[in-house]
């Protein structure tokens, strides 16, 4: 089945570091299949080793001003690590891909199977591994909804280099937030979002 669809994102304020925007959606068929995945992406800060990386402070207030009963989506950050500091992601330089969903609705699932458990700033998390393209993905998968984020990414990417020899010499390249959508219509709002890499 063909998919059939359209969106709208747009930035509503910005102060400082902090940003709020929203995006609209209607979208149906290729159930399977990510459509889109509109998002914030980080363009300052990069380009260094996961080891001389002291923090990656992160404050993102969401809410979902409408939604279908069908919508499958989730809500997440996305961060790309390379053996290239000047690499981006999704690229084939692209080693590991670290996405931390705060949200995930209509029986969606990250890539590959869970490994296990993460328990990464005061909570347990579900830990997926898989294979996209040639790069490894790892995802955390919150234990309920959270629409209100504030976290230090860093320690995600510390309990990968202790717990599952990702080696701490990757460089962080890219750090996204959005959702990903695979079909349903809603309006999600970011409130306020902030981040940075120290």
């Amino acid at each position: 089945m063909l998919s059939i669809g359209s969106q709208i994102s747009q930035a509503i304020a910005v102060d400082k570091d902090d940003v709020s925007w929203y995006t609209a959606y209607t979208w149906v068929g290729g159930n399977f299949k990510v459509k889109s995945y509109a998002n914030l992406d980080l363009r300052i800060g990069l380009g260094k080793v996961i080891s001389a990386i002291s923090s990656i402070p992160t404050s993102w207030s969401w809410t979902y001003t409408s939604a279908s009963s069908d919508l499958v989506a989730n809500i997440s950050y996305d961060l790309w690590l390379s053996n290239n500091s000047n690499s981006t992601g999704a690229s084939s330089s692209s080693t590991f891909e670290v996405m931390i969903w705060l949200s995930a609705r209509g029986g969606t699932y990250p890539a590959g199977s869970q490994v296990g458990t993460a328990s990464v700033n005061g909570a347990t998390w579900k830990l997926f591994k898989g294979t996209v393209s040639t790069w490894t993905v790892f995802t955390f998968l919150a234990p309920n909804e959270i629409t209100k984020f504030n976290s230090d990414l860093s320690e995600f990417l510390n309990f990968l280099t202790i717990k599952h020899n990702v080696p701490s010499s990757q460089f962080l390249v890219q750090a996204q937030a959005g959702t990903e959508v695979f079909i349903g219509n809603a309006n999600l709002t970011t409130n306020s979002y902030s981040i940075s890499v120290n």
